[in-house]
């Protein structure tokens, strides 16, 4: 788990290049959050933060701050606290202080017991890839169109890797993976429909430029549906690597 405190600014926490957290905050917030997405592969792991500046702002706000550790739990027979990695701290920022963003970065070794579909290692240097933008909006709206469609045994197929490596990294049983796909299945059935696909979007890359996703000006994504009548927000958060196979993008 990565274990943070974060005050106002937009920030993000990656494990090994993959965004396991991104928020925009003008308050305060204090918890933590599973960093197994991010590991494939035992030995060496490297943790990042980033801290920008809040929605149409130039630099970080005074007293933006954003601290964080590392801690491993054993969960085999419920939730056990067996280490914590060193804490970082940093200094708030000052009132009178011109800081445009602010980045840290941090290893720690972990082994796992888990085998991930990193299809990704193998896909396309991403800065390779002609016209990447404009094929990666066409893919976003591919999926949308599928949820639009109710085209879901087709959509499910789409997301399987993406499925895989959540229920594979956190422990999850089988009832419980399936249990996740049902959910959100249901919330698409349930009329959820796509808020407008913005036009303004920016394109985060991630596994040291072989994975990369499209996110909305806050830092959420850019695929949400809604369910007006109950006042509910599903966000599917997906990433994307090109397929020397296929030659186009596929989520993971």
């Amino acid at each position: 788990m990565v274990q943070f405190t974060a005050i106002t600014c937009l920030f993000e926490i990656r494990v090994n290049d993959v965004p396991i957290f991104t928020m925009e905050l003008k308050g305060q917030t204090s918890t933590r959050i599973p960093a197994n997405l991010g590991i494939y592969q035992s030995g060496v792991q490297e943790v990042s933060v980033k801290m920008l500046p809040l929605k149409g702002e130039s630099k970080l706000s005074p007293g933006a701050r954003l601290d964080y550790n590392v801690v491993l739990y054993d969960v085999s027979n419920g939730f056990e606290h067996k280490e914590t990695f060193e804490e970082y701290r940093s200094d708030a920022v000052k009132p009178d202080s011109i800081v445009p963003l602010y980045t840290h970065r941090s290893t720690f070794k972990a082994t796992i017991p888990y085998t991930m579909k990193s299809y990704w290692l193998d896909g396309m240097d991403l800065s390779k890839v002609k016209d990447l933008d404009d094929k990666l909006r066409v893919s976003y709206k591919r999926i949308a169109s599928l949820v639009k469609d109710k085209k879901f045994d087709i959509f499910k197929e789409k997301i399987a890797n993406r499925e895989y490596n959540m229920a594979a990294s956190m422990y999850l049983s089988a009832n419980e993976a399936e249990g996740r796909i049902r959910r959100l299945l249901n919330d698409f059935k349930n009329d959820y429909d796509l808020i407008e696909f913005p036009e303004n979007t920016v394109t985060v890359y991630s596994s040291y430029g072989k994975r990369v996703s499209l996110k909305r000006l806050n830092g959420d994504p850019a695929l949400s549906f809604v369910n007006t009548e109950e006042r509910e927000q599903v966000m599917l958060d997906l990433e994307f690597y090109y397929s020397k196979d296929t030659q186009q993008f596929e989520i993971i």
